[in-house]
């Protein structure tokens, strides 16, 4: 069974970049393990912003999105996984 990836983007009001990431965990098996892991995983990163004194008082922004390897090699324009 092919596991999920979860693409978080982070953005912090005012800031000209947002963050992203990509978590993978063997739990991620399907589309909902992963997606009930989104709250945890975005409250974990809000922590981490607030512990900037320079993002004090800015909202933050989430655009969280789960997918399988081949909506990746899709979404990120990968065209062979195969090595």
């Amino acid at each position: 069974m092919d596991a999920f990836t979860m693409v978080v983007l982070a953005c912090v009001a005012g800031e000209a970049k947002c963050s992203s990431v990509r978590i993978s965990e063997m739990g991620f098996t399907t589309a909902a393990a992963c997606e009930a892991r989104i709250d945890d995983i975005t409250r974990s990163m809000t922590k981490e912003f607030a512990k900037r004194p320079d993002f004090k008082g800015r909202q933050v922004s989430y655009d969280v999105s789960c997918m399988d390897r081949a909506q990746l090699a899709q979404k990120f324009g990968i065209s062979s996984s195969d090595t």
